[in-house]
């Protein structure tokens, strides 16, 4: 009985969801080894914070203990994820996560950005589906997972807030007046700025694209001032925390940096506007939605500048993996009793696209299982029509060069 979970595997954070548990935890991989001590005094509330696999042999420390404990350490920001070995190990400790017993299955929806979507979902769908066998670790003891993939999907990643903000739990269309207007959604990342327009539910191409200014920029102005007053050199991964508290601790002395974390938001938001203006006309909007963590971060120095009617949307950096989600019940059929209760934690993370390591932000929400249905009844006639017409010919169903004549 395949379930449905939605993935978004960000350059920064990876965020997924099954409708029943939620995880977040930091794209970064490292490599493992065998610790030589554990303090007896030393909990980890979460699996998350603890997370090592082990897979074709090779052993890696995921997320929050690769950047405690591993030596070399990596998050990576290359366009093509299928190509980057971090993404397999990402998405597979991430799946792992939501087996339950040693072998469970999956349909996927996930996301990459306007530019890379064609390019790319074809090698990234590839790489995702088919049998899977890895070994996991959040407790000190290795436990082999089965995992089975049957059906993937790749969408562009800002459809995803799309989906969320017009679907109900289930799948089901409810926000009828936003599914007709003519929506401008801005998807601020930790690599990329996405920028999707969608006309009464129709993806426009013209208009949808990506750029490379995002929340890494703003750390890099952050790491640069770091390096000239203090000569302390930090990486990305390591400026989470950092940057969400904006101080840091030299010498034992607490310095502030919050004035250099708002010279850098302005920065990175200044260049987000003149990006969307030069392919925009914000008049021909009904609304523009800003979504992403780094949209919640810079939400007070882009909304201010917007003509159109505009909004935050709601829990911004999880807004994607939820309308993957919705999306997956949708196409495949519900599989779980969607529970509406807050996720993700205390949304510290989503101030800046950022995770304190070790912090315990990365939450998980346990809930009711509903029924599940198999792929291939997901497949078959009535869940086709369960989708209404208007959706036959576009894009968020099905891509250009899969459409029928």
């Amino acid at each position: 009985m395949a379930k449905n979970i939605g993935i978004d595997l960000g350059f920064g954070f990876v965020k997924a969801t099954n409708g029943e548990k939620d995880i977040i935890f930091p794209s970064v991989v490292g490599a493992g080894q065998d610790l030589t001590y554990r303090s007896e005094l030393t909990t980890y509330v979460e699996p998350i914070e603890n997370l090592a696999v082990t897979i074709d042999g090779k052993k890696y420390f995921v997320g929050d203990l690769a950047v405690r404990q591993s030596e070399i350490v990596s998050r990576s920001l290359g366009e093509n994820h299928a190509q980057d070995k971090n993404t397999r190990v990402l998405l597979l400790a991430t799946l792992a996560l939501f087996v339950r017993g040693e072998s469970d299955e999956f349909n996927v929806v996930t996301g990459l950005p306007p530019s890379y979507y064609l390019a790319y979902k074809d090698s990234l769908a590839e790489m995702i589906k088919g049998s899977h066998t890895i070994m996991l670790n959040t407790d000190g003891t290795d436990r082999k997972k089965n995992i089975i993939v049957h059906q993937v999907r790749i969408i562009p990643q800002p459809m995803g807030t799309m989906f969320n903000s017009i679907f109900d739990a289930r799948g089901n269309l409810e926000d009828k007046e936003l599914a007709r207007n003519k929506v401008g959604i801005i998807d601020v990342g930790f690599r990329t700025t996405d920028f999707t327009v969608v006309d009464k539910l129709e993806y426009i191409d013209k208009q949808s694209y990506s750029t490379i200014t995002g929340m890494s920029n703003a750390y890099a102005i952050v790491a640069d001032y770091l390096r000239n007053k203090y000569r302390i050199y930090k990486e990305n991964f390591e400026l989470d925390e950092i940057v969400q508290k904006a101080q840091i601790k030299v010498a034992g002395k607490v310095e502030s940096l919050e004035q250099i974390k708002k010279d850098a938001y302005e920065q990175v938001s200044a260049k987000i506007l003149t990006e969307m203006n030069s392919i925009w006309d914000q008049r021909d909007l009904d609304i523009i939605l800003l979504s992403g963590g780094g949209g919640k971060a810079l939400a007070d120095h882009i909304l201010p500048e917007l003509i159109a009617p505009n909004q935050l949307v709601e829990s911004s950096q999880t807004a994607n993996v939820h309308g993957y989600l919705k999306l997956a019940h949708k196409l495949f059929g519900l599989t779980v009793v969607p529970d509406n209760r807050p996720k993700f934690g205390n949304g510290n993370a989503a101030e800046t696209g950022a995770s304190a390591a070790g912090s315990g932000e990365a939450a998980a929400t346990e809930a009711t299982a509903g029924a599940e249905q198999s792929n291939s009844n997901a497949q078959a006639q009535p869940q086709q029509q369960s989708t209404p017409s208007r959706f036959a010919n576009n894009r968020f169903f099905e891509d250009r060069k899969d459409r029928r004549a």
